[in-house]
């Protein structure tokens, strides 16, 4: 069972990517915030194996968060989730310590692939056609 805590500014998608989530017989959506700060005490409470961020939070960001958990708790991994897909954010992301970065347009396939690509120790970021020159693999 993979763990998973959500963090997103917005009730409608947490309690979106939630339920299609726990439609997955192997994913367990253990608990959800609704900023940064809160993200972070959850993930250090709860130590599940995955958080789910939105980037673009009121507070601490999603890259922010990412940071603050990889010290607190490292073996929580981070996946973006998010609207902008510019390949600069991407990249500072991944150096920054960010696992995966999906984009909020695409479908829910698309994060549980990242979830379980991610959780097994990979890198996940949604392909773009654009993208082809962006190697996801961090500097």
């Amino acid at each position: 069972m993979i763990t998973i805590v959500l963090v997103d500014d917005h009730t409608l998608v947490r309690q979106g990517v939630r339920s299609l989530l726990e439609l997955e017989p192997d994913l367990k959506v253990i608990g959800k915030a609704s900023n940064g700060r809160d993200g972070i005490e959850l993930v250090a409470q709860l130590v599940p194996d995955i958080l789910v961020s939105d980037l673009v939070m009121e507070g601490l960001n999603g890259i922010e968060v990412t940071r603050e958990v990889s010290r607190r708790v490292p073996g929580t991994r981070t996946i973006i989730l998010s609207m902008y897909g510019d390949p600069i954010y991407i990249k500072h992301a991944l150096q920054e310590g960010v696992n995966g970065w999906v984009l909020k347009g695409n479908s829910i396939d698309e994060l549980i692939t990242a979830i379980r690509e991610v959780h097994l120790g990979g890198i996940y970021v949604s392909p773009r056609d654009d993208w082809k020159f962006f190697s996801p693999q961090p500097a």
